[in-house]
């Protein structure tokens, strides 16, 4: 049997990807993180407030999620401590505008630096450079709306339980909606060639294919060379998060349930610092794909139907929700009352409750799931479950290979390999934080 490794870059931080080889195909594989920071260490003992500025620091790119999912943690406090807790629509808005414009930032940066090059390569081009810098100029434009509402981007702490603390004015509110404006204005000339409001309610594959623009070109290159099939995993899916466009659930083939987090189990291994993630001791995928089957989205649907959890509808599917998320933001936005208030005081602080919480949101690459407990007003134990986890976590059991591990079998070329691990964009320094 032979061995090969392939380190993955170009992104938060590296992963080695080891391959097992039998007769030219690929037998089993291993995935290794070797960053780590042990930040749940470095959140016990301190204030419970403390969380709100230390996990946006667990990842430079979804640090914003990792916000989300610690405020809703300690709001989950004031829940099982039976304690009213009042947060405006404006704050629920704002919170999910900038948690949204995170996502959207990283689906560009993932599609133009990781992706189309990759794609590229396999068909004998070079994608050009010069899109590269339009892209990133057009993620800087998102993150520069997270910043006006949220202070900075990113590492900002600007949820509290109770709100947020910004209280934007009508100009604020109107940059923010020339902001998502100038976005919406880059996918459409740029991905797709048509305005949002026709490509966010496209359901079938047919109208899917007539589209222009680098949406285009990523369909082309996949059935060209006969991709479209490929990277297939347990096709099952769980999604935690809830808002206006993500619902949670779980998926087993067409059975949806309910889903409980005392389900949720970790596993360590000794070659590596990122843990699994099963549910119900199964392996799920997470991520934009999964959000769309869960949440009954008509094209991922009918997509599903021919291609099921392969890599073209992992791919197509995250570009799509850029196009759902921009849309979802300026009606958001559209819809904020200033009048309200941004924050609702508790009437009892975090510091004297005790007792256990946790948050559950979506973000960029999945679902994210951050738990604590506190008492005599500090952090006795802090635990985050990222994305990445779910998606490229490890097996200890050959005939139950996780999702990239059942992703990866009986591929051939090392660029398609390759392919296949990037389509679920994985983050190293979120994986171990």
């Amino acid at each position: 049997m032979k061995i090969t490794k392939q380190i993955a870059q170009k992104i938060e931080g590296e992963a080695e990807l080891e391959l097992f080889w039998k007769n030219g195909k690929v037998v089993d594989s291993k995935i290794k993180f070797f960053s780590y920071r042990d930040m749940e260490e470095i959140i016990q003992g301190r204030s419970p407030l403390d969380a709100l500025v230390l996990t946006p620091r667990v990842c430079g790119i979804c640090g914003h999620a990792q916000l989300m999912a610690a405020v809703l943690a300690l709001e989950n406090i004031y829940t099982n401590n039976n304690i009213s807790l009042k947060i405006s629509n404006k704050a629920k808005t704002l919170r999910n505008v900038t948690l949204n414009c995170e996502i959207i930032q990283n689906h560009l940066k993932w599609l133009y630096f990781i992706i189309m090059p990759i794609l590229y390569k396999i068909d004998k081009r070079e994608f050009p450079k010069e899109k590269i810098f339009e892209a990133l100029k057009s993620a800087t434009t998102a993150t520069k709306l997270i910043a006006l509402f949220a202070g900075q981007w990113p590492h900002n702490s600007y949820m509290i339980p109770g709100g947020v603390v910004c209280d934007p004015t009508n100009i604020e509110l109107f940059q923010a909606i020339s902001l998502i404006d100038e976005v919406i204005d880059f996918f459409e000339k740029n991905i797709i060639q048509n305005s949002i409001e026709n490509i966010i309610n496209i359901t079938n594959v047919d109208d899917l294919l007539e589209q222009n623009g680098l949406m285009k070109d990523v369909i082309q290159i996949l059935i060209d060379h006969d991709l479209q099939n490929l990277g297939k995993a347990h096709d099952c899916f769980i999604s935690f998060g809830n808002n206006s466009i993500f619902k949670s659930g779980k998926k087993i083939k067409t059975i949806y349930k309910n889903i409980k987090a005392k389900n949720i189990k970790e596993e360590s291994f000794d070659f590596t610092y990122a843990k699994n993630v099963t549910y119900n001791n199964k392996f799920y995928e997470v991520g934009p794909l999964s959000r769309a089957i869960i949440s009954k989205n008509p094209l991922a649907k009918n997509l599903h139907k021919i291609y099921q959890d392969s890599i073209f509808n992992r791919i197509i599917m995250k570009i799509m929700e850029i196009a759902y998320l921009s849309h979802e933001v300026k009606q958001n936005l559209a819809s904020i009352n200033l009048k309200e208030s941004s924050f609702i005081k508790p009437k009892t602080k975090i510091e004297n409750l005790e007792g256990a919480g946790e948050g559950f949101t979506e973000a960029a690459r999945g679902s994210l799931h951050h738990s604590l407990n506190i008492k005599n007003g500090k952090i006795l134990k802090y635990d985050i479950i990222t994305p990445t986890q779910w998606n490229l976590g490890n097996s200890s059991n050959i005939k139950n290979p996780s999702i990239i591990q059942k992703a990866l079998l009986n591929l051939e070329n090392e660029d398609i390999i390759s392919l296949v691990f990037r389509s679920f964009d994985e983050c190293s320094v979120c994986t171990t934080h």
